[in-house]
């Protein structure tokens, strides 16, 4: 039955002794949107818990033409119930949550409800009465969504394919611009990409981890990541050797500089992961988790191989001697290659 304002109303209290009370309600007098306020307390000098109402004392706000306010109305009852005795009646969606006797005339549209409340008690009805009075409907037909099996299936191989189609990209692009320094590069991602799988089946079987679309996006941000470091240290080498420095140097020297950025910019991004893991609930939780993974794995990758990897290839004459396809020519330095040296020549005396 809906419950119209503008008439009487049958209505049942259920008390925390499961005890039912039936009230015969008058039409409203005063309604949820004439309350200014509700709180819970307890007031001073005194031990027990209360609710305090402000019914219509904002006299700032616009009334509706002909209306006398909230306060005007509730000082004529509270009048007549305290000289017949009777109760005001709180009603939210037909349900009686309070019923106190009026002991006095209120005035000034501020009253206080006590009685045998507890602070969860008082809250919950000051709660009730505050938000009870929004103007908020919601829809008969609300519209759901059912996510089924085959649906999850299809997102998760969707989410591993554009994580797949990105790591090519970036191995292509490296191969492209870094030439033989990109292998580095290919070998570095196949490396990282081959702990993460054998890391995540491995925790799925020993932590019952399961493998999500946030966790897939956490995995699919650490290519990126991953690949940061690389182009960090590489161009660290390139701006070496521009300044003439030959490969073998140049590896050293730009480690040097290369790892102190690339370890601060991984401590941020494994705060951030730890932060969302700890603070995050649900999905984001497991996003947190996979890139704080993806993080620390980028980190054992690049001292462990990249590293390395690169001072192996400086041994190499392709690579100390600037060849076109090393990524490390002259060309690709965009500086001038060097003059070749004339012969020494020696003159003797006729």
């Amino acid at each position: 039955m809906e419950d119209d304002p503008d008439q009487p109303l049958v209505a049942c209290e259920v008390r925390d002794d499961d005890a039912v009370i039936k009230y015969l309600l008058s039409r409203s007098v005063i309604e949820g949107t004439e309350l200014d306020d509700a709180d819970h307390g307890i007031p001073q000098g005194e031990v027990e818990w209360s609710v305090n109402l402000d019914i219509g004392n904002d006299k700032s706000k616009a009334r509706p033409e002909g209306s006398t306010g909230g306060e005007d109305d509730f000082e004529t009852i509270s009048r007549a119930l305290v000289a017949s005795g009777g109760q005001f009646a709180v009603v939210l969606d037909g349900q009686v949550l309070s019923a106190p006797t009026m002991e006095a005339a209120i005035t000034d549209g501020r009253s206080r409800i006590t009685g045998d409340f507890t602070e969860e008690s008082a809250r919950d009805l000051a709660n009730s009465l505050r938000f009870g009075a929004l103007p908020i409907a919601f829809e008969k037909d609300a519209t759901t969504d059912d996510i089924g099996p085959s649906l999850a299936g299809d997102q998760l191989t969707a989410g591993l394919t554009a994580g797949g189609i990105g790591l090519a990209l970036v191995m292509i692009y490296c191969l492209l611009y870094y030439r033989g320094l990109g292998t580095v590069v290919f070998a570095s991602l196949l490396i990282a990409a081959a702990i993460t799988y054998a890391t995540v089946l491995l925790l799925s079987e020993t932590a019952g981890f399961t493998l999500t679309l946030p966790g897939i996006a956490g995995f699919i941000i650490a290519v990126g990541v991953v690949a940061d470091s690389f182009i960090i240290y590489f161009e660290r080498i390139r701006d070496e050797m521009r300044e003439g420095k030959s490969m073998r140097v140049a590896v050293e020297t730009g480690w040097a500089r290369a790892r102190v950025t690339r370890f601060a910019a991984n401590t941020v991004n494994l705060l951030a992961a730890l932060i969302l893991y700890i603070f995050a609930t649900g999905a984001v939780k497991g996003f947190g988790f996979a890139l704080g993974l993806s993080t620390l794995i980028d980190l054992a990758v690049l001292f462990w191989f990249t590293k390395p990897m690169v001072s192996w290839l400086a041994r190499f004459k392709a690579f100390n001697s600037g060849h076109r396809l090393s990524g490390l020519s002259p060309e690709t330095l965009g500086i001038d290659a060097p003059k070749p040296r004339k012969p020494a020549t020696a003159g003797g005396a006729a």
